[in-house]
Order: C-alpha cells, then structure tokens, then sequence
C-alpha cells in the first residue's frame, strides 16, 4: 500500500470527505496496514474523535472475520492514524446492521 504521511487535520479532513463521498479510504492505524470504509465520525465521552469504519481489508490484531469482503466494524481513534489515502477500492454498502457504537457518543458525520 502506498500511502503518503499526512498532518491530523488533513487526516480528520480526508475521512470527513470520503464519509460525504461514500469513498473507501487506506491507512496505517496503530501500525497495520487497512483498507477502510469510514461511515460515522464523532467524538467519544472524552470529547476525543473517533471514527466507525467497515474494515474491508489489510491486517488487523484481532484478524478479519468476513473473508469475503463485507468488512468487520472498527471504531478508531483518529491519534491512531499515521497515513490515509483515497482508495479506489469500492466503497461496501453492507446490509449489516448495527446498534449505535458505544465508542461514539456525539456524531458529527455520519454516511
């Protein structure tokens, strides 16, 4: 993946845009390489933003539980991020429904 390092505020405004444009998203978060559908940005109890991504592909701690690429939910700290970029992977519509994620409490965005 090749990704280019970029400044938290172009990090915050480069998620904002690909929740507006429904766009997928590669980043480096907390070391690992991901593939990433932003869907809700907001802010914790804390007042610390986070973002509710459908993790469609790349490394994960814990592993991807849905190989066949509807996504595993991932609710991110955006401190986490050290490199985004625009995909052009397609963004994952999912039928998958879930209950408001308790790592966001007040939503600013939200696709």
């Amino acid at each position: 993946m090749a990704v280019t390092a970029v400044a938290g505020n172009e990090i915050v405004r480069l998620i904002r845009t690909a929740i507006l444009h429904r766009r997928s998203i590669q980043a480096v978060y907390a070391d690992r390489e991901r593939l990433l559908c932003p869907y809700i940005l907001g802010r914790n109890k804390d007042g610390q933003l986070r973002v509710l991504c459908l993790q469609i592909g790349g490394e994960s701690a814990r592993g991807l539980t849905h190989r066949d690429g509807a996504g595993d939910w991932r609710c991110m700290a955006l401190e986490r991020f050290s490199h985004v970029a625009y995909s052009t992977a397609p963004w994952v519509l999912t039928t998958d429904t879930m209950k408001r994620p308790k790592c966001i409490e007040s939503v600013e965005l939200e696709a």
